[in-house]
């Protein structure tokens, strides 16, 4: 009775958090960088518009097209509100099938609730995230849908296979870092259920991506994708975010790391005088970071802090994979989520494997299962957890590049009808406004320079360039193609003057965001000034066209 009361108590309060994300957190905040990134580009398809051909976009394309689906489906009153009800409905389905794979692959080893590690993935996961379209949390889910299809047998049958290996190609093709993701299922099947069963699934894999490439090269050209999806980004870059950031990157707590590391020999080695090991050593340390890690929690250094417990649970597997050889499949699952929750950090920005805490959290629940036994108390387990949770979630308070909630009182349903149900500041308000009128006053001839690659899409109105989000990244390289458009006759430029007096994270070289602003400012022709953009028509002088150098963001 005790454990089916705490089920349904855990159970319940899942879905009232998930309540609290949808009806209250999902209203407030609205920022124009990276919100609109993923919805101006499936504005673009849902119009008809072909990915690469028309448009250029530097990452694998399932995103684009899974996000265009609820713009064709939801309503167009108060639709973006509802779109980013139905990221957070989806991420919720995540943390559910992630937290039921680890059960239905190790039964025994999960011994807390399963809701309540639900509420803490959930919870730890987002953060301040506000769930708009976001490729890494697609690809995680594409990933964790197919994780679950595998753990449903320990033989999986033919039609099986098949979806995991569909959802597997729709991860992958979320973004580059995913691309690991196929890979990593690949040899999970071998290890977990034989050659024949990998070998079925490679099969259905290089079907299933002919098929992918075959619709590229009829919609657009594989010269195009390559082209574009290729060369954006460094070595160096993924050797950081990838490697050296979970080393080495920790500005407000780099002095513990050492002490992190000769407290696992102090702790453990001097009082029992024993000879220093390396696989005791490196259990011993995983003890030590997951003890920080949580630690780190309580002073809401949850992003650091996953990186810790990401060390933690790969240094207790290797411990155990190396002590254990002749089980080794068993621990295929847990490597598995771990290459997920990798996949998720490897980012130009959010370069943290938070987004699958719970898959961390879940492994390590398994990895550290006989200590966990030891010292678990269910009080204490209570009483952390539910401060961990207040934590987590008041960084809501501040969504991601906006005022702190108690600011946000405006409501953007005058800017656009999509936008219905959603509060601001009154600043970012007035500026949604002022724009609005001079597409009013100039015509849908217009161009949003450089941010805000959202407006189409708020606006009803087409792009006239093959990028909106006119930062150096995000356009191939190729500023003269921009410039060129923006130039002509009919056209008309509106300049965010945020960005010429800066704003949250905005560089301060302006010409290593968007060279192509600073080139518009300096050398096209203005014709009127708002309280928040400069208008420009035509180009007024002839500088060369700037050239942008590919750069590490290190």
């Amino acid at each position: 009775m005790k454990t089916i009361k705490a089920n349904t108590i855990y159970r319940s309060l899942f879905f009232l958090i998930l309540a609290v994300y949808c009806l209250f957190t999902a209203r407030y905040g609205f920022e124009t960088w990276d919100t609109g990134y993923i919805p101006s580009f499936s504005w673009r398809i849902a119009n008809g518009q072909d990915v690469y051909k028309d448009f250029v976009y530097k990452a694998p394309p399932s995103t684009l097209y899974f996000q265009a689906i609820f713009m064709k489906i939801l309503p167009e009153i108060g639709q973006f509100y509802f779109i980013k009800v139905t990221n957070y409905l989806l991420f919720a389905l995540q943390v559910f099938l992630a937290v039921k794979s680890f059960t239905n692959f190790y039964p025994q080893q999960i011994k807390f609730n399963k809701w309540a590690l639900m509420i803490l993935g959930l919870v730890i996961s987002l953060l301040n995230f506000t769930a708009y379209p976001w490729p890494t949390t697609d690809g995680l889910l594409f990933a964790v849908i197919a994780l679950y299809i595998l753990s449903l047998n320990t033989k999986s049958n033919g039609w099986q296979l098949m979806a995991i290996t569909f959802f597997c190609l729709m991860a992958s093709l979320t973004k580059q870092s995913f691309y690991l993701i196929p890979i990593g299922f690949l040899f999970t099947i071998i290890g977990m259920q034989g050659i024949k069963k990998g070998l079925l699934f490679f099969f259905y894999l290089v079907l299933f991506f002919l098929l992918f490439l075959s619709w590229v090269a009829y919609t657009s050209s594989i010269h195009e994708f390559l082209e574009q999806t290729t060369g954006q980004t460094h070595f160096k870059d993924l050797l950081f975010s990838g490697f050296l950031d979970y080393i080495i990157t920790y500005p407000k707590i780099v002095i513990f790391i050492p002490l992190l590391i000769i407290s696992a020999f102090l702790l453990f080695y001097f009082p029992k005088r024993k000879t220093l090991g390396t696989l005791e050593y490196l259990k011993n340390l995983s003890i030590v970071l997951l003890v920080f890690a949580l630690s780190l929690c309580f002073f809401r250094e949850f992003l650091f802090a996953s990186r810790i417990a990401m060390l933690s649970a790969s240094f207790a597997v290797i411990s155990k994979i190396v002590k254990d050889r002749k089980n080794f499949s068993y621990y295929i699952p847990i490597l598995l989520s771990l290459l997920i929750a990798w996949s998720c950090s490897i980012s130009m920005g959010y370069n943290y494997p938070i987004f699958f805490s719970t898959g961390i959290i879940v492994s390590i629940t398994v990895l550290f299962t006989e200590k966990l036994d030891k010292v678990y108390n269910q009080k204490v387990f209570i009483i952390a957890g539910s401060i961990i949770l207040v934590l987590a979630y008041s960084l809501n308070l501040k969504p991601y590049r906006e005022k702190p909630i108690s600011e946000l009182n405006y409501s953007l349903a005058d800017v656009s009808p999509k936008l219905k149900y959603l509060m601001t500041n009154k600043d970012n308000r007035d500026k949604l406004l002022d724009l609005k009128s001079l597409i009013k006053k100039y015509g849908n001839n217009y161009i949003v320079a450089p941010s805000f690659p959202m407006a189409h899409y708020v606006f009803n109105t087409q792009s006239l360039l093959p990028a909106d989000w006119l930062t150096n990244n995000e356009i191939n390289r190729d500023p003269e193609r921009i410039l060129k458009i923006a130039a002509q006759k009919e056209n008309v430029v509106f300049l965010e003057k945020s960005f010429l007096e800066g704003e949250e994270y905005m560089f301060e070289n302006r010409a290593d965001f968007s060279v192509t602003a600073v080139y518009i400012y300096k050398n096209f022709k203005k014709i009127d000034e708002t309280k928040h953009f400069i208008i420009f028509n035509t180009q007024e002088k002839n500088e060369a066209f700037p050239v942008i150098i590919r750069k590490s963001v290190h």
